[in-house]
């Protein structure tokens, strides 16, 4: 069995915490991105996870085998982002274990079913509040209507062009999503909830960026570091290169009509790591027997 699943970055939301992980989640807008995360689930008793050949422990393999209530999953990813980059891996990591995880107990596979189970091991863990809903569905720019899991939340798609390229750079590493939730909540909450209604009022793929921007300014980009991030970017951006920038969580995310090379490397002598360069892509997640 083959599952497919495309990688998502939010450019603002606001987090709903309930007592329950099915109605837990997101409101706000993001982006689905490929190349996609791409998974063979095995059959047969053996344990382990492999993301791009290397074996992967993590407390989100474990969370979903206690919930669906199997000793073992069998699983090899492959993946152009990993764990605590900020493109929703840890979500697409999620779809892909349950999905192994009933498809082992022979249990019958819907997305919904293998997204419920997802959702509620990123809300436990709290490494994300919107990613799987938005990457079952897809559709390249995401709007989260009302928060939850599959069939309890509601999502709707806004048209984009398909030239768009996106680059995400780290520029903060290892800054986690508890991380992130825990020292900005109230200040998320605010910039997100202002975001989300003019969103709403006016849904396009330019005003997502412009919004995206703002809210990232709000929260994770202070004064400085947006000056000096654009002054290095002024002459892409000045041509058109460079649409916009705004910073999720660690990463810098940067999108392009057509990255040139020069832009592409300036980014990697300024930056830590880029991860590569995505294009905005139109499906969601797909299971294949």
């Amino acid at each position: 069995m083959r599952v497919r699943v495309p990688l998502h970055v939010s450019g603002f939301w606001v987090p709903h915490i309930t007592n329950n992980p099915l109605t837990t989640g997101s409101i706000g807008a993001g982006i689905t991105l490929e190349p996609l995360v791409e998974a063979e689930i095995k059959s047969g008793s053996d344990n382990r996870v492999l993301v791009n050949s290397v074996i992967l422990e993590h407390d989100i393999i474990n969370e979903v085998k206690k919930i669906v209530g199997v000793n073992s999953v069998n699983v090899e990813i492959t993946s152009p982002s990993r764990l605590g980059e900020g493109l929703g891996f840890s979500a697409a990591l999620s779809i892909v274990v349950a999905a192994s995880a009933l498809h082992n107990l022979g249990k019958p596979l819907t997305l919904n079913r293998v997204g419920i189970i997802a959702h509620e091991v990123e809300v436990r863990m709290m490494t994300g509040l919107g990613d799987v809903v938005a990457e079952l569905r897809g559709g390249g720019l995401v709007l989260r209507l009302k928060p939850g899991a599959p069939g309890v939340s509601e999502l709707d798609v806004i048209p984009v062009r398909e030239s768009v390229s996106v680059i995400p750079c780290i520029v903060r590493p290892g800054f986690t999503t508890p991380q992130m939730l825990r020292d900005y909540w109230h200040a998320i909450k605010e910039a997100g909830e202002r975001a989300f209604k003019k969103f709403v009022a006016e849904p396009s793929f330019e005003r997502f960026l412009e919004l995206s921007y703002e809210f990232s300014k709000a929260i994770f980009m202070n004064r400085e570091t947006d000056e000096k991030i654009k002054e290095l970017l002024h002459k892409h951006i000045s041509s058109g290169n460079v649409r916009t920038y705004f910073i999720k969580k660690g990463t810098l995310v940067v999108v392009s009509d057509d990255p040139s090379e020069e832009l592409i490397n300036t980014l990697r002598k300024n930056f830590s790591k880029v991860l590569g360069i995505f294009k905005l892509f139109p499906g969601g997640t797909v299971m294949m027997l």
